[in-house]
C-alpha cells in the first residue's frame, strides 16, 4: 500500500511501544517511502560535513560520564545533553512522537493534558540525519497508481541533526537535546502557554531520560518567557494556560517517542450507524473505481488466544492502571467503572478483555512510569475543575488504539453530586443533603469512569440513546434496574429525573446498556473469513441494520443534523420531552422546597446554595430547550440504502403545537417558588429574577429564530398542507400565550412578563429594520442560548409580523380600559405606541 504524506490527527495523550522489523530498499531518487530503509550514505553528501571515517571518535562523544540506557535505540545522557544512537535498522521506520503536561502551574495546566503528537521517520544521508513528519491521507496500490500517489505530495522534513560519531555497525550518534529543550517550531510546546511565549533555555533543563524496548521517554522542566498576550485565560481542561504581561511560567513536560508496529492491524471501515472515532483517508483503489473518502474506526487490537473458540481470552488484554495519586477512597469505584465493560467484550467473543490494576510499587517494578507510552493510566488532578476526559492515541494507518490517559479533575466529584441532587433527591432519600454519602458518590464516579473508558475504547457520544426509553419504561422499577436511565452509557442523559417517588425505582444511574453491547460487538467481534477491510463490509452492514427494528441500538452523536433533531439531546431523557419535562419539574419543586436545608451548614456561608440554585436553573433551561427542539424539528432516521425508509422526517404538527403550549404554560410563566425570598435573599441583594428572565428571553428568541421559521416554511413544500405547522400558526400561538393577560377581567402584568413582552416586540420590530440581521438573541445565565438559537432574519416573518402587530395593537387597545394597575397601564400604552410607530414606518 502506498500513501500520500499527510499528517493524520491523533485524539489524545499516550502512545505505546510495539514490535518492529525489517525494512525495504529505498528507490534511487527522492525521500525513502513509508516502510523503506534509507541508505546509510545517500546519493548526495551534504556540504560542510566530514566524510565517513572523519567523524569524532565514539569515546570522545559518548564519554565515561555518559549514562547509557538500552532500548528501542541506545540513549546516552551527559549532563544536559541527550544523544540518540540510531542503528541502521531503525532508519525508515515509523515512530509516534507526543508531548504532554506532567506538572504545570496551578490553575494554568493539568497533568496528563496533551500538547501534540505526530508520526515521524528517521533518514540518514551521509553524515546528516533527517526527521520526516509522515501522514497517510492518500492510499492505494497497484502499478502506476503507486507513482501517482507518491507524486501527489510528500512528507515534510521537520528536523535535522549532524552525526557526531558512529557506534557499532555504523549506528549514528546524534545530539537530540533540541527536541526537548529548544523552540524548534515543529516540536515546540511553547505555543500552548500563550501567544508569543518561548522557551528560555537558560532556565530549562532535562529531569528524566528513560529508554524501553519500544519507546523513549524524556521529561524536561521548561520555563517559558511570557508573550504579550494578556492575562490568564482561566482554567482549561487541556494544555497549558496563557501567562500574561510577560510573566514566566514553568512546566514539567513529558515527551515520548514510540515505535509503531511493522505490520498495521487490519482496519475496520466506519459505518455512520455506529458511533466510533475515526481516521480518515482518500482511497484510490476503491471498488467504485473513483476516489472515495474512507475512514477506519479506532479500536484496540484484540486477538483471541484460541481463534476457534466462540469466547476466548485475548492475547493481550486492554489494561488500565490507576495512578498513585488517585485518592484511596475512589480507587475501587474507578476499577469497577473500567471492568464494567467486560460483559460487552464477552458478547464480542473475548473473556476478561479489559482489566484495571493499581500502579506497581517501586519495589515491584522500579521502571514503571505513568507516562510510559506502554501503559494506559487513569490520572487524578488536584485542580478545581469539574470535568473528566478519556482521550486516546491511535496508529493513523489502521486506527489501532495504542494507549490512553483518562483524566479526572478533582471537582468532578462536586459536579456529579450537584447533578444527582438536582435530578434525583426528590426520589432518593440518601441524596437530600450535600455533600452526598461516600457510597453514593462512589457509584457516581463509577458511572463517569465507565463513560470515559468508552471513549478510550473508540466510542463517541451517542446522544440519541438518551431518548430511547419511554416515560413508562423509566418509571418501571424492573426495566430501570436492568437498563438504567439511557440506552447508552455514552450519552449525556445523566440520571433518572422522570420517575416519581411513588414508582419506587431504585436504579437511577446509567449502566452499560443495549447500545453499548451492540457497539462493542460491532467494532470488536472478529470476522475470520475477511482478509481485508473491504471483505468485512457486507457482514458489518448486516450487523448495523439491526437498528431498523431495534430502536435501543440507534446512534446519533454530534455529527449530522443534531442541532435540529429532537431525538438527539443532551441533559434530557425519555422519548417524550414534554412528559419528561413535566415530571422533572414536578420533582424539581420538591428539590427547591429542600434547597436551603440541603446546602447550608450552621456557621458557614451560602456559596453552595447559590451554586446549587444555579444548577436548578440550568436544568430547567436544558429541559425547556429540549421541548422547543420539537418545533420545526427534523428527525434523522440514520439508515442506508435498502435498510429502512426515508432518512428525514418532520415532527408532526400536533406534537409541535403541544410543545409550544407547554412552553407558554411553563417556561414563560413566572416561577414564584423558584424566586422565593427565603432562597434568593440568602445570596442575592438585587437582580434576583434576572437569571430566570434572561432564560425566558433567550428561549423566546430561539422559538422565533430564523432557522426554525425557515424549516417550518420548508416543511410546507414537502408536506401535505394540513400536516404543516406554519409560521403564521406559530406566531399566533406565541403571541396569544405571551400576551395572555390581555384577556383577563383586570389585567395585571408582573415584571418578568413585562420584560418578556418587550422582547417579543423587539423580535418582531427587527423585521422592519433596514439592516440585514435582527437583534442578537438575549442570553440567559452564562450567556448561553438554546440549541437552536438563530440570529438574523427569516424571509417568512416580516409579513406575519406586520399582521400580528396590528392585531396585538387592537387587543391592547381593548384591554387598556380594564387595567387598574398603574405600571401595567403604562407598560401597555408604551407597547401600543411602539407598535403604531413601527407600522407607520417611524424610527426612534
Amino acid at each position: 500500500m502506498r500513501t500520500r504524506p499527510l499528517l493524520a490527527p491523533a485524539l489524545g495523550a499516550l502512545l505505546a511501544s510495539l514490535s518492529f522489523g525489517s525494512a525495504q530498499d529505498k528507490p534511487k531518487d527522492g525521500p525513502p517511502k513509508k516502510g523503506e530503509k534509507a541508505p546509510l550514505v545517500g546519493p548526495v553528501q551534504p556540504k560542510g560535513l566530514p566524510k565517513a571515517g572523519e567523524l569524532k571518535k565514539y569515546d570522545d562523544v559518548i564519554t565515561k560520564e555518559a549514562t547509557t540506557l538500552p532500548g528501542v535505540f541506545a540513549v546516552h545522557r551527559i549532563e544536559e545533553k541527550v544523544y540518540f544512537e540510531i542503528p541502521q535498522e531503525r532508519f525508515g521506520k515509523l515512530m509516534l512522537w507526543r508531548a504532554e503536561v506532567a506538572k504545570g502551574p496551578a490553575g494554568v495546566s493539568h497533568n496528563g493534558s496533551s500538547l501534540g503528537s505526530k508520526v515521524l521517520r528517521w533518514e540518514r544521508r551521509g553524515n546528516k540525519v533527517y526527521v520526516w513528519k509522515v501522514g497517510f491521507g492518500k492510499r492505494g496500490e497497484g502499478k502506476g497508481l503507486d507513482l501517482a500517489i507518491e507524486a501527489a505530495g510528500m512528507d515534510a522534513i521537520v528536523a535535522s541533526f549532524n552525526v557526531a560519531a558512529e557506534g557499532k555497525d555504523r549506528s549514528a550518534v546524534v545530539d537530540a537535546s533540541n527536541l526537548f529543550l529548544s523552540t524548534m517550531s515543529d516540536f515546540s510546546v511553547s505555543g500552548a502557554v500563550g501567544a508569543g511565549s518561548t522557551v528560555d533555555e537558560g532556565r530549562s533543563y532535562l529531569t528524566d531520560v528513560k529508554a524501553f524496548p519500544g519507546n523513549v521517554e524524556v521529561r524536561a522542566l521548561l520555563t517559558f518567557r511570557g508573550g504579550g498576550g494578556g492575562g490568564l485565560t482561566g482554567r482549561s481542561p487541556t494544555g497549558l494556560g496563557s501567562p500574561g504581561g510577560g510573566a514566566s511560567q514553568t512546566a514539567l513536560v513529558h515527551f515520548s517517542l514510540a515505535a509503531l508496529p511493522d505490520t498495521p492491524m487490519k482496519g475496520r471501515y466506519f459505518d455512520p450507524r455506529v458511533g466510533y472515532f475515526t481516521e480518515g483517508f482518500e482511497s484510490y483503489t476503491d471498488p467504485k473505481t473513483w476516489v472515495v473518502s474512507r475512514q477506519f474506526i479506532t479500536r484496540y487490537r484484540l486477538e483471541k488466544k484460541d481463534p476457534s473458540a466462540a469466547v476466548s481470552e485475548p492475547v493481550k488484554p486492554i489494561t488500565f492502571y490507576l495512578g498513585k495519586e488517585v485518592p484511596d477512597k475512589w480507587r475501587e469505584a474507578l476499577k469497577k467503572g473500567v471492568e464494567d465493560w467486560k460483559p460487552a467484550f464477552e458478547k464480542a467473543g473475548f473473556k476478561d478483555a479489559i482489566v484495571c490494576r493499581d500502579a506497581p510499587e517501586r519495589s515491584e517494578d522500579p521502571n514503571w512510569d505513568p507516562e510510559d507510552a506502554r501503559y494506559s493510566v487513569i490520572r487524578w488532578v488536584a485542580e478545581p475543575v469539574a470535568n473528566a476526559m478519556g482521550p486516546h492515541v491511535h496508529d493513523p494507518r489502521s486506527g489501532e488504539i495504542i494507549s490512553a490517559h483518562i483524566i479526572f479533575w478533582h471537582d468532578v466529584l462536586k459536579l456529579a453530586q450537584l447533578w444527582y441532587f438536582v435530578q434525583c433527591s426528590a426520589v432518593d432519600e440518601k441524596a437530600r443533603k450535600l455533600p452526598l454519602p461516600d457510597d453514593l458518590t462512589a457509584e457516581l464516579i463509577r458511572y463517569i469512569a465507565c463513560h470515559e473508558v468508552g471513549h478510550t475504547l473508540g466510542l463517541r457520544h451517542n446522544h440519541r440513546a438518551s431518548q430511547a426509553y419511554t416515560v413508562e419504561q423509566l418509571r418501571d422499577p424492573a426495566f430501570a434496574e436492568k437498563n438504567g436511565s439511557v440506552a447508552s452509557i455514552m450519552s449525556y442523559g445523566r440520571f433518572n429525573y422522570v420517575t416519581q417517588p411513588e414508582d419506587k425505582v431504585k436504579r437511577l444511574i446509567p449502566v452499560l446498556a443495549p447500545y453499548d453491547f451492540f457497539a462493542i460487538q460491532w467494532g470488536y467481534t472478529p470476522i475470520p473469513d475477511a482478509k481485508t477491510a473491504e471483505d468485512e463490509r457486507t457482514t458489518l452492514d448486516e450487523w448495523a441494520a439491526k437498528q431498523v427494528k431495534e430502536p435501543f441500538l440507534r446512534f446519533g452523536g454530534e455529527d449530522g443534523p443534531a442541532a435540529v433533531d429532537p431525538t438527539v439531546l443532551t441533559e434530557n431523557i425519555s422519548s417524550d420531552p414534554v412528559k419528561a419535562t413535566a415530571l422533572g419539574l414536578k420533582n424539581l419543586d420538591k428539590v427547591v422546597d429542600n434547597l436551603v436545608a440541603a446546602t447550608t451548614t450552621k456557621g458557614e456561608d451560602f456559596d453552595l446554595l447559590k451554586e446549587t440554585y444555579q444548577s436548578v436553573l440550568t436544568h430547567r433551561r436544558n429541559w425547556f430547550n429540549a421541548v422547543a427542539k420539537l418545533v420545526g424539528g427534523v428527525v434523522e432516521n440514520r439508515v442506508l440504502a435498502g435498510r429502512g425508509g426515508e432518512t428525514f422526517a418532520r415532527v408532526p404538527k400536533e406534537r409541535q403545537k403541544e410543545a409550544v403550549k407547554f412552553l407558554l404554560d411553563n417556561a414563560f410563566a413566572t416561577p414564584t417558588k423558584l424566586l422565593a425570598p427565603a432562597i434568593v435573599n440568602q445570596f442575592k441583594y438585587s437582580g434576583s429574577a434576572a437569571d430566570v428572565s434572561g432564560q425566558q428571553k433567550a428561549l423566546l428568541a430561539s422559538l422565533l429564530g430564523a432557522g426554525r421559521l425557515n424549516r417550518l416554511a420548508d416543511a410546507e413544500v414537502v408536506c401535505p398542507p394540513d400536516k404543516c405547522y406554519t409560521v403564521v400558526e406559530l406566531v399566533n400561538d406565541v403571541q396569544d400565550g405571551v400576551w395572555s393577560e390581555l384577556k383577563a377581567d383586570a389585567p395585571k402584568i408582573d415584571p418578568l412578563r413585562r420584560g418578556l413582552q418587550r422582547t417579543y416586540l423587539d423580535l418582531l420590530k427587527a423585521e422592519f429594520d433596514d439592516k440585514d440581521a435582527g437583534p442578537a438573541a438575549p442570553t440567559g445565565p452564562r450567556g448561553r442560548v438554546s440549541d437552536d438559537g438563530d440570529g438574523g432574519k427569516s424571509s417568512e416573518l416580516r409579513a406575519v409580523a406586520r399582521v400580528s402587530l396590528r392585531e396585538l395593537s387592537r387587543q391592547i387597545a381593548a384591554a387598556l380600559p380594564k387595567v387598574k394597575d398603574a405600571i401595567t397601564k403604562d407598560h401597555l400604552e408604551d407597547c401600543k405606541s411602539e407598535i403604531e410607530d413601527v407600522l407607520a414606518g417611524k424610527k426612534k
